[in-house]
């Protein structure tokens, strides 16, 4: 699945748990080709090619997140469309509402759909003040908390970025595992339904984690910075951290994988130095 799929995956099944009385499961189709026949509950049609064959009916609903859906037969249910491709042939019907949100869409004369609502965004001219304001906001508070840490608690931040500086292969790899586990497993989670608010809980929690290393970052900046106030020159070593990941973010590909490394070092120095409690020290082999 890819990334940009996960947000609308998550949105999907926000959508579910809110309006999904009496649906008990939640089947994802994530990659391939698949052609269904029969079906019971919510259907979420990923990074996949998914075949309503035609004289047949399945139930929903069912939400188009990315991939293709052909409707040859019928769906009983609602049908929502986040991105994704959305073809209905003349043989084919959507007894319940089609919600066009995003992504393409073919429906042929013949095919015949109950209701049907189509949410357009107009697109106006970019304000490069409104762009760049929450990003403002997020480095101005994480300014802000890494300024009082480094008051407070600067062995905390002494620590990670220590870790960070010697040790970012290491990192590097724990951040990237963790990142990739816990990902998957949030986002497994949420398919319960019943779980999906442990699940919005758990990435925020990671947010904030991810937070706490780019202040680490800024901290390890900062003391390059000749200044006996620790304070503002951590909050300037975050500030340049923030501009770093938005303009090397310009560079396609190869900046982004530059700025998700960047963040997963912070992410992994955090963790093998339990948030700063305790000072990393690999693990040495005997000679």
């Amino acid at each position: 699945m890819n990334i940009e799929t996960i947000p609308l995956l998550i949105i999907a099944l926000l959508m579910i748990s809110a309006g999904g009385a009496g649906i008990e499961t939640t089947e994802l189709m994530i990659e391939g080709e698949h052609e269904i026949t029969e079906h019971d509950g919510a259907l979420i049609v990923g990074d996949a090619t998914v075949t309503v064959p035609a004289d047949e009916s399945i139930s929903g609903p069912v939400y188009i997140i990315g991939g293709e859906l052909q409707v040859q037969g019928s769906i009983e249910d609602d049908v929502t469309q986040l991105a994704g491709i959305l073809i209905v042939e003349s043989s084919g019907s959507i007894d319940g509402e089609f919600q066009h949100i995003g992504g393409t869409k073919e429906i042929a004369g013949g095919a015949l759909i109950a209701e049907q609502s189509t949410f357009e965004f107009t697109s106006a001219d970019p304000d490069p003040v409104a762009a760049y304001t929450p990003i403002v906001v997020m480095t101005v508070v994480l300014a802000i908390a890494g300024a009082w840490l480094s008051r407070t608690h600067q062995h905390l931040l002494n620590t990670v970025g220590s870790a960070a500086r010697n040790y970012p292969i290491i990192s590097l790899s724990v951040g990237t595992l963790l990142a990739v586990t816990f990902l998957v497993l949030f986002v497994f989670m949420a398919f319960t339904l019943v779980l999906l608010p442990v699940s919005i809980i758990g990435l925020l929690a990671g947010m904030l984690v991810i937070a706490y290393g780019i202040i680490a970052l800024g901290y390890l900046i900062g003391q390059q910075i000749d200044t006996s106030r620790s304070g503002l020159a951590t909050a300037l070593g975050i500030v340049a951290v923030m501009m770093f990941l938005q303009v090397i973010g310009i560079l396609p590909v190869l900046g982004d994988i530059i700025a998700i490394g960047l963040l997963l070092i912070g992410l992994g120095a955090v963790i093998i130095t339990y948030f700063g409690l305790q000072e990393f020290e690999p693990v040495s082999l005997p000679g």
